[in-house]
């Protein structure tokens, strides 16, 4: 398989062993892909990362609940309610957006080839902001592929 721009990286399907197994199933077997996979814990953060897109929609759906919950405290002119439930939207939104942000990264990452040296890319960048556009590391890349 020869991968040459992140366009094909990017329009890939992901999240499941047997996509990988299905790549290199010519070249090594099967079983030993999935033992490597597995005893490596790609497997759980691939299981991982489905988790945290499953969570993204759950803070959605909690965002929209709290949403109709603070215009019935204004109607209701319950002020302490309301504004409990502003700061606590604003909170979720936040958390929300950052997770957000780490699903939307790039693929087209190099790890460093030594297998003590994971890089400055992985690591959150200090000027990571507390509500990133969900692309937000797709413009302040570093450390992979231009």
């Amino acid at each position: 398989m020869n991968l040459t721009t992140s366009a094909d990286i990017n329009n890939m399907r992901q999240n499941h062993p047997e996509l990988v197994v299905d790549d290199l199933k010519d070249y090594v077997p099967p079983d030993v892909i999935r033992w490597v996979l597995k005893t490596r814990g790609i497997n759980k953060w691939l299981r991982v990362r489905r988790l945290l897109i499953q969570l993204k929609v759950r803070w959605k759906d909690n965002i929209n609940e709290l949403q109709e919950r603070k215009l019935q405290a204004r109607r209701e002119r319950n002020y302490k309610e309301y504004y409990k439930l502003v700061g606590y939207i604003e909170a979720l939104t936040d958390c929300r957006q950052q997770v957000r942000a780490l699903c939307h990264s790039p693929r087209d990452i190099d790890f460093p080839l030594d297998k003590h040296d994971f890089g400055i890319w992985c690591s959150l960048p200090g000027n990571f902001p507390q509500r990133p556009h969900k692309r937000w590391f797709c413009s302040n890349r570093t450390g992979s592929k231009q």
